[in-house]
């Protein structure tokens, strides 16, 4: 029997706006009454998912930062892998020097290696980027697309220095670019360091983390804890990024949107895609094999 179901966030349980699936949320909140437990495992930081819990309803622990954390909401439990310190040192020069967005997500919040306003700007041109006839204002009231919730838990500093002196240490490294052409090469370089993972086909949009850990190694570890077994987790994702936690679990489940790399390590590919019912089609599928 199914006693744990752990979704990814981006892709998964919303779609691009952010946006969760009325059903998808009334099939959570059905199945919690019955016992099951639910956790989201998520690129994001601690930050970026306090909507997602509050509009969710899942209010479980949470496997965060690409798999490098593990906590509860109310941090009485956490267990973090930083990145290796001389990697991170040699790679973040590479992305300045190629004009990133760069998002330092630490064991203490967001750094930036920028002002605010510039940091902000940037952010803005690739929230807009695409969406053609958009305002930022369109845009759903959310952390990810308004002021007050991406500049919260972030300092600015000067240099890598200063964020190990105030005894904040890397988990992860969002790297964005406006230009795919100027980001063409990048990964290459990046490649040659060693003790990084980089989660995603595109230059022009990277995840940087240790390459020690990552969503599926934290989650075999979270199910020793939690005294569970691989055939008691039902796992869903959708990216590059999850093919971790859907690879060697018999109950793993890909949207239709899923990347082509999903769809071959998920035992199940559903017809649905993220924030738009693929959660509840899992779902069923687990009670109709009597799981649920």
């Amino acid at each position: 029997m199914i006693k744990l179901v752990v979704l990814d966030v981006d892709g998964t349980s919303i779609d691009r706006d952010n946006h969760f699936y009325d059903d998808d949320i009334k099939e959570i909140d059905f199945y919690k009454k019955k016992g099951i437990e639910f956790m989201f495992a998520s690129g994001r930081d601690m930050n970026m998912m306090l909507d997602m819990i509050e509009k969710s309803h899942v209010d479980g622990d949470l496997i965060i930062n690409n798999g490098t954390q593990y906590r509860n909401i109310e941090g009485t439990k956490n267990i973090v892998h930083p990145m290796d310190e001389d990697a991170f040192r040699k790679m973040i020069p590479i992305l300045q020097k190629h004009n990133y967005h760069i998002s330092i997500h630490t064991t203490k919040g967001k750094y930036i290696l920028t002002d605010f306003e510039s940091y902000w700007d940037l952010h803005v041109k690739l929230l807009m980027k695409g969406r053609e006839g958009v305002t930022l204002e369109d845009l759903p009231n959310t952390t990810f697309f308004r002021r007050w919730g991406y500049l919260n838990d972030c300092t600015s500093v000067s240099s890598i220095d200063e964020i190990y002196q105030q005894g904040a240490l890397p988990l992860k490294v969002d790297a964005r670019h406006l230009n795919p052409e100027e980001a063409k090469g990048v990964r290459e370089l990046l490649d040659c360091i060693p003790h990084l993972n980089i989660s995603s086909s595109y230059e022009d949009n990277i995840e940087i983390t240790c390459d020690d850990y990552d969503k599926g190694i934290m989650l075999r570890e979270v199910l020793k804890l939690k005294g569970l077994t691989l055939d008691e987790v039902a796992t869903f994702g959708d990216g590059l990024n999850d093919v971790c936690m859907l690879k060697g679990f018999p109950y793993s489940f890909t949207p239709a949107n899923g990347c082509k790399e999903a769809k071959e390590a998920a035992t199940y590919t559903l017809t649905k895609t993220g924030g738009n019912g693929a959660i509840q089609e899992g779902l069923h599928i687990l009670k109709d094999l009597d799981l649920i």
